[in-house]
């Protein structure tokens, strides 16, 4: 009797999901997120359109894109995550900076890649703006400061370009994405150590007379330093697997051919 009790229960239990589920408007829902994804395409093309007219970008240089490819890709293949979704840039600014842009649009200033020490340093900032992305911190940001419509009238372009190229997500989400990239580091068999170090970098320039954006729009080197250690002494570390991103000669290599 009990049994047959349980069971009777159990197919209610169901039937009575299958009832909610199919009360729920999936076409709908579908299609909200599929406009959500063209108005984002649409938004980084405008945005990306303005930053090609504003700036000298190296994408048509193919050997220098190649080594950049090169230290980003692996983080995105080793994490599953489609890097057809994503573009790589970098911009010639002395700026030290690097921002992401709706659509998956990561760049980097020229600035960056000759302030950094090694092609590791890179992949820990990379990473950090993979998971704005992945974590959808751009267009949730956006939308809050802007609005739909202003975000999709070409006359507000500029102004999101500027606050995107000048943008300190909270300090919630910039932990986030220091705690995710950390992760991401890890599974791509770079030593997420190099992110921790990235911020030692910071800290000992800071007093000098350089553009250090990505570091001044963000909580204090000294803040995320703590949490990131605390995030890898949590991770099963893979460090017997642990490779560069680029051996040192090729990075600087790579130096050379962006410093302008």
């Amino acid at each position: 009797m009990k049994i047959l009790t349980k069971t009777l229960l159990l197919l209610v239990a169901i039937a009575g999901s299958y009832f909610l589920l199919a009360q729920i408007n999936w076409t709908g829902i579908f299609q909200v997120q599929e406009n959500g994804k063209k108005m984002e395409k649409k938004l980084g093309s405008m945005i990306m359109n303005h930053i090609y007219d504003t700036y000298e970008v190296l994408d048509g240089e193919d050997s220098i894109m190649t080594t950049l490819d090169s230290i980003c890709l692996p983080i995105l293949s080793k994490n599953d995550i489609d890097s057809t979704n994503y573009s790589f840039h970098i911009i010639v600014d002395e700026e030290v900076n690097a921002f992401a842009l709706p659509d998956d649009q990561i760049l980097v200033t020229t600035g960056l890649i000759d302030f950094l020490d090694s092609a590791e340093y890179l992949s820990g900032i990379i990473a950090h703006e993979i998971a704005h992305c992945e974590k959808n911190h751009v267009m949730n940001s956006l939308v809050t400061n802007f609005g739909l419509d202003l975000l999709l009238s070409s006359t507000g372009t500029a102004e999101v370009t500027n606050f995107l190229t000048g943008q300190a997500f909270s300090r919630s989400l910039e932990k986030e994405a220091d705690e995710t990239a950390v992760e991401y580091l890890n599974a791509a068999d770079i030593d997420p150590k190099n992110l921790s170090r990235v911020m030692e970098l910071f800290e000992i320039h800071m007093a000098e007379d350089i553009d250090l954006t990505w570091i001044s729009t963000h909580p204090a080197p000294a803040d995320r330093k703590a949490y990131i250690k605390n995030r890898i002494k949590r991770l099963n570390p893979k460090a017997s697997t642990y490779q560069q991103a680029l051996d040192p000669s090729t990075w600087t290599k790579f130096q050379d051919q962006v410093r302008y």
